[in-house]
């Protein structure tokens, strides 16, 4: 489309294609064609951004200033960028179990257990929305806790019982369908977050509760109560 004053048959100057790209984009002609597809293209429209910033601004607090940053499960990373931003990180470094062709950071292979640095090679080391994922979320935790040298920073939930489990799958699948992330369904209350702390080798030294991310309507769903972020110390003998 020619823009106001520009001359016929003058050679357009098109911009270069950006280095990294956002999420997946969806196919116009499968939300037409899918409700469900369409209701979840809306939802990330009129929701994701604003949760993205709440859960940046939550675990920024629990980090202050970081020289160093890892990113566990780190997608494309444009989350981690702004993170790291916000606290000061110089290095900043990604893992994920399926690196993405475009990344706004350094993103590296992982097999969802073993996490390819040296012990306290990261000042803090994130886990946010991930360890509900893993087959074996006391091991990625343990091997977060050994990469960092100050502190582990979670985002994830909180169950209470049967319902908030099935509210919280329900989310889950939902939330990453368009992703096409694997949904477990592994939800844990407080004391068994606490016990895989201690077990993994860290003490749970702060936790913000409840954890308000959405907005309204999705608010009704999203319960505050069922999100948090923990601050996690590595303990050394």
């Amino acid at each position: 489309m020619r823009g106001p004053g520009a001359r016929r048959g003058k050679r357009r100057e098109r911009a270069p294609p950006a280095l990294h790209s956002a999420a997946p984009q969806v196919n116009p002609k499968a939300l037409h064609v899918n409700p469900v597809s369409r209701f979840v293209d809306y939802y990330f429209r009129t929701n994701t951004g604003s949760r993205s910033e709440r859960v940046t601004r939550s675990v920024a607090a629990h980090i202050g200033r970081a020289s160093s940053l890892l990113d566990v499960g780190c997608g494309d990373g444009n989350n981690t960028l702004k993170l790291a931003e916000r606290v000061g990180a110089e290095r900043v470094v990604g893992v994920d179990v399926l690196v993405r062709d475009r990344t706004y950071i350094e993103v590296r292979p992982y097999d969802g257990l073993h996490i390819p640095f040296g012990d306290r090679e990261f000042e803090v080391v994130t886990l946010l929305d991930v360890l509900h994922h893993c087959t074996d979320p006391e091991q990625v935790l343990r091997e977060a806790l050994r990469i960092a040298s100050r502190a582990v920073v979670v985002k994830d939930h909180f169950a209470f019982g049967p319902v908030s489990r099935t509210v919280l799958y329900a989310m889950d699948v939902f939330g990453n369908r368009k992703f096409g992330v694997a949904s477990p369904g592994t939800y844990f209350d407080f004391p068994a977050w606490v016990g895989m702390a201690d077990r993994a080798g860290g003490r749970i030294a702060a936790v913000e509760w409840p954890l308000a991310l959405h907005d309204m309507p999705w608010r009704l769903v999203g319960w505050p109560e069922l999100q948090f972020t923990a601050k996690i110390l590595p303990v050394r003998a």
